[in-house]
């Protein structure tokens, strides 16, 4: 690719993949408490309504990555706009993409801090995991993609395996009564859930390397079903076994199911291994953000290598989840109210603004005709 130095490719289903952990390693943790409050025994409801809501942004990635193979967004970004404004979207979509790992760095310090070490430093984590991402980004896509693959059935395994075991402790009763409300709650709750579903937009980032390129097609559909199914099931799981009242008033739903599990005395603290691939999950997450923001940076500045670069963004990272939030309370706070609005400016809205003035000037693209 003109610009930059990777010349890795990936199959789509090694895309699906990493959409899958784009989204779903975070949006398990919290995203039930929050559409319990919302929209109650009908959060899961929710869930549907927001993968639907979301499926024409997964329609534009495909759209624009079969429109302009072989690049990613940072490329194409100029061809369709002009170098100087191309430029301008990508330095936001990258202030975005920093923004989103430093949030997600301090989820996974606030969860390991709130619920297992508690006199622990967030920054021991922090630092911890930055410092195996860096070496993870600087390996290149394929390393990024394999890891994900290796990971990805252990995770599934051991979220289908915490909720058949808790199983004997669902009531289909939690359920009832439908729409109760209305449609209104289950809207507000659509919502909230669009600011993590968006985050498949990153697939702009990588579409360059997905190979065949018409593989994106493929990767979305695989990706958003994926992403899909896992969300009602853990959503379901959480109002079977504890009610809307008690997911609202927990934080991290999850754990508490997976605590919950006890076999004849024998099978217990299995929270303990959730912990560990929910923590392997994440690093996949922060790993290829981290990569996509380097590579981006690299493209728009005209470097031959985005390898030097990965050091100096995960220390921003780093920098900013310390300070742009006081505590989990703002935390939780910033994700269940900010976040939506942030990802339809960014996460939807310049797929959407690149689409739309393709379309209407009619540019095409390929990896020679970056300007």
């Amino acid at each position: 690719m003109q610009g930059i130095r990777e010349e890795g490719f990936i199959h789509a289903r090694q895309a699906a993949i990493l959409m899958w952990f784009n989204v779903l390693p975070t949006a398990i943790i919290f995203l039930p408490s929050f559409l319990a409050r919302r929209a109650q025994q009908d959060a899961w409801i929710a869930v549907i309504m927001a993968i639907l809501l979301t499926l024409p942004l997964g329609f534009i990635l495909t759209w624009l990555g079969t429109r302009f193979p072989h690049l990613t967004l940072f490329q194409y970004s100029e061809i369709i706009l002009g170098k100087a404004l191309g430029k301008i979207i990508s330095l936001f979509y990258l202030l975005a993409l920093i923004q989103l790992n430093a949030l997600v760095l301090r989820e996974f310090s606030e969860f390991l801090v709130s619920a297992v070490m508690p006199e622990t430093p967030l920054l021991v984590f922090t630092v911890t995991l930055v410092a195996v991402a860096v070496y993870g980004a600087r390996n290149g896509i394929e390393v990024i993609s394999r890891s994900a693959e290796f990971v990805m059935p252990l995770m599934v395994l051991f979220i289908l395996t915490i909720l058949f075991l808790v199983t004997p402790e669902m009531s289909l009763r939690n359920l009832f009564p439908l729409l109760e409300r209305g449609v209104r709650p289950v809207l507000a709750g659509a919502v909230v859930v669009l600011g993590f579903t968006g985050e498949i937009s990153l697939l702009a980032g990588i579409s360059g390397f997905i190979n065949p390129p018409q593989g994106i097609r493929m990767s979305v559909i695989l990706g958003l079903a994926g992403v899909f199914f896992f969300l009602v099931l853990v959503v379901l799981g959480g109002i079977l076994v504890f009610g809307s009242a008690e997911t609202a008033r927990l934080t991290f739903v999850v754990f508490s199911l997976a605590r919950m599990v006890s076999i004849a005395n024998f099978l217990e603290r299995i929270e303990v291994l959730f912990m560990a691939i929910w923590v392997a999950g994440v690093f996949i997450k922060v790993m290829l953000n981290l990569y996509i923001t380097s590579l981006g940076l690299a493209t728009v500045m005209r470097l031959t290598d985005f390898r030097p670069l990965c050091a100096p963004l995960a220390a921003l990272m780093v920098a900013l989840s310390v300070l742009l939030f006081k505590n989990i309370s703002h935390l939780l706070f910033y994700l269940e109210e900010i976040i939506p609005i942030w990802a339809f400016l960014w996460a939807f809205g310049i797929p959407v603004f690149l689409a739309v003035v393709a379309a209407f000037r009619k540019t095409k693209g390929g990896r020679n005709d970056v300007p």
